[in-house]
């Protein structure tokens, strides 16, 4: 037994040191303006059924409801694409953005096997959404805002899209090495322009809620 235990901290310890020095080598990168999204040929962690079993209450926290207009930004494989589809329900609509074509066509290929109606894609930038001024009932990102290089840009541009009241959700997770603490989160996040309303998990997941002020339009 006490081999056993020896082993399982000796994964685990080493697991931690890996995790860390991955987040030293993003930080640096993205301090010399290296940030990139998540290559197409890691989808397969993505789609996991550990990552699936981990990661299952994150679409429960944004707390979609029937008819909402919801925004997923940078979707990866699409994990939580159909889901969130089906929770909007007919009346409602779902807009998936990614800067990566390949990473959409995976969600298209995806939406078409579940017969999703409700949904569509583009392939665009955070600082450009396809999306009209205050469109927006819910936007989520998971694992995302760490990956993007202007990250004030990025939330100003999600301001923009989202209606006053709006929820905002980041969800990160520590094994991502572009991973941001929670206090990082917040204080970016309310700079441009959101309350913090809600908040779920602990340091190895954790999501985020933030509201959109009501009598403020960041730009």
């Amino acid at each position: 037994m006490t081999v056993i235990l020896w082993i399982v901290g000796i994964v685990l310890a080493s697991y931690f040191c890996l995790t860390v020095c991955l987040k030293i080598v993003a930080r640096i990168a993205h301090r010399a303006g290296h940030s990139a999204p998540c290559p197409p040929a890691l989808s397969w962690y993505f789609e996991s059924r550990f990552r699936k079993w981990y990661m299952r209450p994150v679409l429960n926290r944004l707390g979609i409801r029937p008819g909402d207009r919801v925004l997923e930004l940078g979707p990866g494989p699409g994990a939580f694409t159909v889901d969130a589809a089906r929770r909007v329900g007919p009346e409602g609509h779902l807009t998936i953005v990614d800067i990566q074509p390949e990473m959409i066509a995976r969600v298209e290929k995806r939406l078409r096997v579940a017969n999703v109606a409700n949904a569509e894609t583009h392939v665009a930038s955070a600082y450009d959404l396809p999306l009209t001024d205050s469109s927006i009932d819910r936007a989520f990102l998971v694992t995302v805002l760490g990956e993007i290089a202007d990250q004030n840009r990025a939330l100003a541009e999600l301001n923009r899209v989202i209606r006053p009241g709006g929820i905002l959700s980041i969800t990160e997770e520590w094994s991502d090495p572009d991973y941001l603490f929670a206090g990082e989160t917040i204080r970016r996040v309310k700079s441009a322009g959101f309350r913090l309303c809600a908040r779920f998990g602990n340091f190895l997941v954790y999501t985020l809620n933030f509201e959109k002020n009501q009598l403020q339009n960041f730009t």
